[in-house]
């Protein structure tokens, strides 16, 4: 038996990932959902830049939907906040499949990590 985690690639065997922004009290959230590896980093990353282009008060990357976070999708993530300046950049990670590998891997002393995207905008609006 394999779970998501393990085989985050589709039925197909290509990896999904879905991205989508809003703006909530002038900040700019993106939210992303399924897989976030090698090949679908590109979509996440195209994404944040052209939201950083935009030159937002604040970027909130919502993660709450991902079902596999890789370390191409960790470092999109690094890269977005080295890249952003001025623009305060919060990363939203609640479930296991996004907190455990940024703990691990010591993202979470690096980034501005919130359990939910309304604590996310609170913080960057502050």
């Amino acid at each position: 038996m394999t779970d998501e985690i393990n085989n985050p690639a589709s039925a197909s065997g290509r990896s999904v990932v879905s991205v989508s922004s809003a703006v909530v009290d002038g900040v700019v959230v993106v939210s992303v959902h399924d897989v976030v590896d090698a090949a679908t980093a590109p979509q996440l990353s195209a994404a944040i830049d052209k939201v950083i282009d935009g030159d937002p008060d604040g970027l909130v990357i919502d993660l709450s939907a991902v079902t596999f976070l890789a370390s191409a999708g960790m470092t999109i993530l690094m890269k977005a906040d080295e890249r952003a300046g001025g623009i305060g950049v919060a990363v939203v990670a609640n479930s296991p499949a996004t907190t455990r590998p940024l703990t691990l891997l010591g993202l979470d002393a690096e980034l501005t990590i919130c359990a939910s995207v309304e604590e996310a905008v609170r913080r960057l609006s502050v």
